[in-house]
């Protein structure tokens, strides 16, 4: 299983391999910013968690109706349902239901211009929750509602930091980042100064997650390009979300999707000066 095949890349963090290895009695939160995100991420995890809580920052569907309409969706809500009810299916085959399901229910592509919104509902679901660890995207710049997912979680830290709670560790699972040019890197992570926990599946995991993919009909041409030998994770770094994720050309600047140039770190400048946290070290400088 998962948690006797547990490969310790670099160094031995206890914090991660505990949950991991005893993932079915801890609480975690599992924070992505579309249906089959979490899959992508995590999906032989969640074969063995009994006590996880999903939160889900978008409905997976973009309001220029682009992906819809080649999927045959004549609506944007028809095709958020179906992507919700995918979810719903994935999610079925873990050992025992989720103890909650959210979703902030914005459209695709748009969290960046929400951020200050999510940041808050996120830091009330954690103290609602309560979870040890909360399991989310890294910054790198792939796509950008995964870096206003990764910004919400650690605004929502610093948050309850500063009203003296103790929030719970934050924990990356890999996405996408470019490759260089217009290429994808999938399945790893930029480098960066926090050690990696590599676990590598076994058969019977290996073919969890490739269900949980299955079940993503109207994702399965994306599905294709992520690896479902291995699982990568980290604690979160300290990230500076006011400058780009990475020197060069980012991944969805090669798209029209509504953020060109820096304009995605001019927006997280703006949030952080709007939730007070412009001197706070971890977010990054304002100036």
């Amino acid at each position: 299983m998962l948690q006797n095949d547990f490969v310790r890349k670099g160094y031995d963090d206890e914090v991660i391999g505990r949950l991991i290895k005893g993932g079915a009695s801890s609480r975690v939160l599992i924070m992505a910013a579309h249906p089959d995100d979490e899959a992508i991420g995590a999906g032989a995890l969640l074969k063995y968690l009994s006590n996880a809580a999903f939160l889900h920052v978008t409905d997976g569907a973009a309001r220029n109706m682009r992906a819809a309409a080649a999927r045959g969706f004549q609506t944007r809500e028809a095709y958020a349902n179906a992507r919700r009810g995918e979810l719903m299916r994935a999610l079925n085959h873990m050992r025992s239901a989720p103890v909650e399901l959210m979703e902030f229910g914005i459209a695709d592509l748009e969290a960046s211009y929400s951020l200050v919104l999510t940041s808050l509902q996120t830091l009330d679901a954690i103290k609602r929750l309560k979870p040890a660890a909360v399991f989310i995207h890294p910054y790198e710049g792939g796509h950008p509602d995964h870096d206003a997912a990764a910004f919400s979680a650690r605004a929502a830290i610093e948050l309850m930091q500063r009203e003296g709670g103790k929030p719970p560790i934050l924990i990356e699972f890999t996405s996408y980042h470019s490759l260089g040019g217009k290429g994808m890197a999938t399945s790893r992570f930029l480098p960066g100064a926090t050690p990696e926990v590599e676990v590598s599946l076994t058969e019977e995991e290996r073919a969890f997650k490739l269900e949980m993919f299955n079940c993503y009909a109207t994702q399965r041409n994306a599905l294709k390009q992520f690896e479902a030998g291995v699982e990568k994770f980290r604690r979160a770094p300290l990230y500076d979300f006011t400058r780009p994720a990475h020197p060069g050309k980012l991944f969805h600047q090669n798209f029209d999707w509504g953020l060109p140039g820096n304009k995605w770190c001019v927006l997280a400048r703006k949030a952080i000066s709007r939730l007070g946290l412009q001197k706070g070290p971890r977010m990054g400088p304002v100036s």
